[in-house]
């Protein structure tokens, strides 16, 4: 069986790729921001980022 294709609506926040994003996926619940650690002051104060969930940070470690 060949795999079905999937939508995926890239939202940028800031209207520019490098900003903030919300990700998501027809017929998935979920929903996935992608913001930068410069931009995490700014989002204190979205009701939609005030919901419990699951969080990664990224990085690289400084020696």
């Amino acid at each position: 069986m060949a795999a079905r294709g999937k939508n995926i609506n890239l939202y940028l926040m800031d209207g520019e790729p490098n900003g903030r994003i919300k990700c998501t996926l027809a017929n998935w619940t979920g929903v996935v921001y992608k913001i930068p650690r410069t931009e995490i002051e700014r989002c204190k104060e979205r009701d939609d980022l005030k919901q419990s969930g699951v969080y990664f940070l990224f990085g690289t470690v400084a020696d």
